[in-house]
Order: structure tokens, then sequence, then C-alpha cells
């Protein structure tokens, strides 16, 4: 079945069969306009999407897009590397669609920053402030810091390892979604952290008075940073903690670490 078939079968004959056209205009990721009819029932602009997607590889796509950006925000980021092909598609299988489009067009204002064209940069930004004003600039601040390749798609694993098939996917997403409501507040310790670094995150945001701080680390280096930190700072003479390790099948340690209020002096 074609691109254009498919299509047929989601939308009323009025719609698609309108002097041969086949003209689809997307305003943004809710709404999209096909034939000059505005289309925003959320199921069938999803099926949309997905067919969208299907045809993604094709020389060219089988109908006329009046707005191309958000078909290439949402394809950009599976073109980029096999690395990132496949990390797209691990948070796929865990995040909603509507993270997924935010990752995907925080990733292209990325990529226009690292080619140095500011006008793209510039049109890209504002079109992830207005898609997505309260995580888009959070999620590209993770990325930035290369956060997202070295511990946010890693926790994969790690969580399906300690909470089974059934399980982690919720449990992942609502990990990924307290990571932007609390960003910056976590702490992620990458290879490039150093100890002294870490020291410093911590200790400005224990100023902060916050409900909880939680820091993330993977493999072993990492995580005897954490436990060299916390230490030096007599974290659990202080406060109430909880550490959570979560060891993969080929041996990764995952660590995530919570700092809540203080234990009551006596």
């Amino acid at each position: 079945m074609g691109f254009w078939d498919a299509i047929s079968k989601l939308l009323p004959d009025s719609i698609v069969k309108v002097d041969n056209r086949r003209i689809i205009n997307i305003k943004d990721s809710k709404v999209i306009e096909i034939n000059g009819n505005t289309i925003s029932d959320p199921e069938t602009v999803k099926k949309v999407f997905e067919e969208i997607e299907k045809n993604k590889n094709e020389d060219s796509l089988p109908f006329q897009v009046l707005h191309k950006d958000l078909v290439e925000d949402y394809f950009e980021y599976e073109t980029v590397s096999i690395k990132e092909k496949e990390s797209l598609k691990q948070l796929k299988e865990v995040l909603d669609y509507e993270d997924i489009e935010s990752i995907v067009m925080a990733r292209r204002v990325l990529l226009a920053k690292e080619k140095g064209d500011q006008n793209l940069f510039n049109n890209l930004m504002e079109q992830l402030d207005r898609n997505f004003p309260k995580k888009g600039r959070k999620i590209l601040n993770l990325m930035n810091l290369k956060y997202f390749d070295e511990l946010i798609i890693p926790f994969i694993d790690a969580y399906r390892t300690k909470y089974g098939e059934k399980e982690y996917k919720l449990r992942y997403k609502k990990f990924y979604e307290n990571v932007l409501r609390f960003f910056p507040l976590a702490i992620f310790v990458a290879n490039y952290t150093s100890e002294e670094k870490l020291k410093k995150e911590l200790v400005k945001r224990l100023k902060l008075n916050v409900p909880y701080i939680k820091i993330h680390a993977l493999g072993n280096t990492n995580i005897r940073k954490v436990e060299n930190i916390i230490e030096m700072l007599r974290i659990e003479e202080n406060y109430i903690t909880k550490d959570d390790r979560i060891t993969s099948p080929s041996g990764i340690q995952a660590q995530t670490f919570e700092i809540n209020k203080r234990i009551p002096k006596k």
C-alpha cells in the first residue's frame, strides 16, 4: 500500500480527493492541514506521521509539504550516525511521541550550532522554545553537556535489568521526567567529570535547600568518584540518603545516589 492510499483510509474522501491535490501543511506536532482541511485528532495526526516515517527513505516523498521543518526535525536525528540512530530507536521504545519529537528538535538545534549556521540556529531555537517551552532548553543543555548519550540513554538498559520487561518502560519514563523536572538540580557523573567538579556541583546544590538531589553515575570509576565525595563531605552523617545500584548483564554498574533533607540534630 502506498503512502497516499494509507492516508486516504484515515480521512474522508472530501479531504483527500480535492482536484487530486496532495498537499500536507505541518503546523506543529499536534495540528496538520491536508488539502486545506485542519486535522487535530491526536490519533489521526499520529498515524499520518507514522506513514511519513515509513516513506522517509524514498527519493522524494509522494506529496507536497508546505512546511518542511517538522518533517526534517523528526528524521534528521536518524541520519546523523549509526550510533545516534540506535539511540533514538532505544528512546522510541520507552518515551512518548512528544518526548521523541522534542529530543529530535533539540538535536537539530545542536547540529545547527555545531555547523556554525547562525540563522538556522536562531530559527530552530525559536521553534524549540515555541513548541516545547517547558523542556526544550533543558533537553538541549543535557545534549550539549553530553549527558544524553553518555548517561541518560545507557540507563535504559539499567532499568530493563532491574525492573524487567513489564515494568522498566514506565519506571524509565518517570526517571526521564524527573530529570527534566529537576534539571539542573540532578548531577550526572561522566568519565570527564573530575572529583573536584563533582564536589563543587554538589555543594552548590546543597545550598539551595531543594527537596532532594540525585547523582547519576555509570561505570565503576564514576561510582567511586561519587563514593569519595560523599565520604569527604560526610553526606551520610548529615542527610537521609539512598544508594540505588544496578548491574547490567554485561557487568556495567549504574548508580543513582539520592540525598534528601538533613538529619535533625539531637
